[in-house]
């Protein structure tokens, strides 16, 4: 079937509440090893047909005027705005360069993206590059920097610019002397930490992703890419394939597969690649640094997924990585690359019974690691002359990154993050063993959140399993069941929810309420086995766990079911339309954003043959039966009494098709027995959310507020008819 993805061209500006569109059912049935499901809004993902896309306009009216009608919902989004405008700016994307140049983004609070700024030293005075409001003004399209990376030697620096939220963008090259773009765009790639740009050790070229297929409609869409080198200069249209399917057919590379190869500098001896998506773990190749002047790069296998190897790293003809065989809370080992024994290694950190290894970098002063317990607590070690020592950190730590100053520098840049207080960000002094603030941006004081207290739990699931769980709320927490509750949650593709200082969350606290994050399985907060123990056939513990979460609090007494509201969004939309699928009687509101809820349905979706990497593979019959179970529009009964729910959408997004929450949105409305209301927030101009404006970031998150709050029966929460 044709792939379906609606980018509307009709503007039906007579639709009205009196001129309500109703889909109806249309019987359809697949068999699949002798197991018939029942798909009656199939037609939905025809992107011809134009009732179908009437309803979704009409959803996008409706909702955005129910939504605006919320009293309480205003003041919602004048307190984020009022928070935000205490950060006089943002600074992300930051890229520092062997010689202390620093380029990065800098987003006031007026303005709706990022302008590029450098500067050349810590203290030298900034210079604005680049405003992408410049950027093909032609177009009539909002464009913003998603990516960017200075050459060698600072001259240029390749910007990926993609628009309307959507990801699939361009790359361009702005000369830092003129600041003015060259010619040259290039165009059909990926913009992003993963797909993003690598510059030739002589600065006259990029490697880089190049996607043949990009319309969200074909069949073939970002399948079959392509690493390649682009010489500054040539046709943009004009590259050289140095790791692809068609380029490498010696190696099996499937057509869902990205073939990436990471960054390199002068003083390595190799290049590596990996054929990489959708996945945890990945097969690794590798090659002579010096093959990138051949016609054709001789790509050497590395490791194998199966190997349970993460975060290589290549130093002289020494392989470090970290590894999960035999030790789900991870090692760090060592071998050699030629001839590399990943069955008997060097363990040169050792697996903790309690903490996580998370992340490690090699420099002058030895190996430096972070751990993880739960996925929110964190430290920092040392190991030097085979004496592993921890690091006492300035301040506690929720989450840590770490990374090398560069090549030639022992120190470490180390930032620190938790709940409730904002990113900090140190540099290490490894000879003296000192921290030196080294933030970007001044502190800012919020005085609302000083009575906030943050408990880590662990609670029992279903299976005796100990869940991490997260709360925040207000200092003399009452357990008196009248605790408005929201419950976030992810659990896929390994990912660990770590805490991060966001008004956005801290504000549902400023409401009165209790933000909770159930650190479900799925991720990776405990581990390897954590992880895999929500992949694929265990993906069912993904949502028990949060359905023993929220029993937890009852229980507890701190809330009661009329009082609960869960929250997540795209793999996470398995999460929480599964948990209100099969726990329907345990939850007031269900929050879904761009969410994965028709996985029954993976391989017809634009992203989906990458995802199923991670889901599975409908053609296999046990991975098909598990994405069965974890479809939540397959799951829906008739004449249940499901919670009210807040679906949203982006009609842009190219990761989950706009039609799968619509097909979800339409069998509930019609099979519900509660009058909770089931309401469908279309947005025109958004995609998957990875790049929305801080006003509409703010907005969204207003409405999923004053929504669920007004379920709730909160005061100051009602609709104005």
């Amino acid at each position: 079937m044709k792939l379906f993805f609606l980018i509307c061209a009709f503007v039906f500006t007579n639709i009205s509440a009196a001129q309500e569109i109703t889909l109806t059912e249309k019987p359809f049935t697949d068999n699949y090893y002798n197991k018939v499901i029942n798909d009656p809004y199939r037609y939905m993902e025809n992107p011809n047909d134009m009732l179908v896309q009437k309803w979704f306009k009409q959803n996008s009216i409706e909702s955005r005027k129910l939504l605006d009608n919320i009293s309480g919902r205003k003041e919602i989004l004048e307190k984020l705005l009022e928070l935000e405008k205490r950060n006089l700016f943002d600074i992300t994307l930051l890229n520092i360069s062997t010689n202390n140049y620093s380029f990065y983004l800098k987003k006031f609070n007026t303005d709706k993206t990022g302008k590029l700024y450098y500067k050349n030293g810590e203290k030298a005075k900034e210079i604005l590059l680049f405003d992408p409001a410049d950027y093909k003004k032609e177009s009539g399209s909002n464009y913003s920097i998603t990516y960017l990376k200075p050459s060698r030697n600072n001259n240029i620096v390749a910007i990926g610019l993609s628009k309307n939220g959507e990801e699939i963008g361009d790359i361009a090259f702005l000369d830092v002397t003129k600041k003015t773009l060259l010619p040259e765009i290039i165009t059909q790639c990926w913009p992003s930490a993963l797909a993003g740009v690598k510059w030739l050790l002589d600065d006259s070229g990029i490697v880089y992703i190049h996607i043949p297929v990009i319309d969200t409609k074909d069949k073939n869409y970002i399948l079959n890419t392509e690493s390649v080198i682009y010489k500054l200069g040539d046709n943009p249209k004009k590259h050289t394939i140095i790791f692809s399917k068609s380029n490498n057919p010696e190696i099996k590379i499937t057509d869902a597969d990205f073939p990436v190869v990471y960054d390199f500098d002068s003083n390595d001896k190799y290049i590596t690649g990996s054929l990489s998506g959708a996945t945890t773990y990945e097969d690794y190749y590798y090659a002579n640094i010096e093959e990138l002047n051949n016609p054709k790069i001789n790509w050497k296998p590395l490791y194998k997924k199966e190997d349970g190897l993460l975060n290589p790293k290549i130093i002289n003809d020494d392989l470090y990585c970290v590894s999960s065989k035999y030790t789900p809370n991870f090692k760090i080992i060592k071998t050699t690359i030629n001839n590399p024994d990943f069955e008997n290694p060097e363990v040169v950190a050792a697996e903790n019974q309690i903490e996580s290894i998370e992340d490690y970098i090699i420099n002058k002063e030895g190996l430096f690691y972070s751990t993880t317990k739960n996925g929110v607590e964190a430290r920092l070690y040392q190991k030097k002359d085979n004496v592993i020592k921890q690091i006492q950190l300035p301040i506690k730590a929720g989450a840590i990154s770490i990374q090398n100053k560069n090549s030639s520098d022992s120190g470490l840049w180390v930032s620190i993050s938790g709940w409730l207080n904002s990113k900090s960000r140190y540099s290490y002094d490894a000879v003296k063993g000192s921290f030196t603030e080294a933030n970007v941006t001044a502190p800012i004081l919020y005085p609302e959140f000083k009575d906030f207290v943050v408990e880590e739990i662990e609670i029992p699931s279903h299976d005796g399993a100990m869940v991490p769980v997260s709360l925040i709320y207000k200092k003399g927490l009452k357990k008196d069941q009248m605790n408005n509750i929201l419950i976030d949650g992810y659990g896929s593709f390994g990912i660990s929810m770590k805490p991060r200082f966001r008004t956005i969350y801290l504000t549902w606290v400023l409401n009165g309420g209790v933000f909770v994050e159930s650190h479900v399985r799925g991720g990776s907060e405990k581990g390897d086995n954590w992880y895999k123990n929500g992949y694929k056939s265990t993906k069912p513990n993904t949502w028990k766990d949060l359905i023993s979460t929220a029993e937890y609090l009852i229980k507890e007494k701190i809330t009661s079911k009329e009082r609960i509201a869960i929250t997540s969004g795209s793999a996470g939309g398995i999460l929480v339309g599964r948990a209100i699928t099969e726990r329907p009687d345990l939850f007031k509101v269900m929050i879904c954003k761009n969410g994965e809820l028709n996985t029954e349905r993976l391989k017809e979706t634009p992203n989906g043959p990458n995802c199923m990497k991670e889901f599975g593979n409908p053609e296999i019959k046990e991975e098909h039966e598990a994405l069965i179970e974890m479809d939540s529009y397959l799951h829906i009964k008739n004449g249940v009494k499901y919670p009210a729910c807040l679906i949203t959408t982006g009609m842009n997004d190219a990761r989950v098709a706009p039609w799968i929450s619509g097909k979800f949105v339409a069998r509930l409305k019609v099979s519900t027995a509660s009058k909770n209301p089931v309401i469908f927030a279309v947005d025109y101009n958004a995609g998957h959310g990875l790049d929305n404006s801080n006003l509409q970031l703010y907005s969204d998150f207003a409405d999923q507020y004053a929504f669920a709050l007004w379920q709730m029966g909160s005061p100051g929460f009602k609709l104005i008819k």
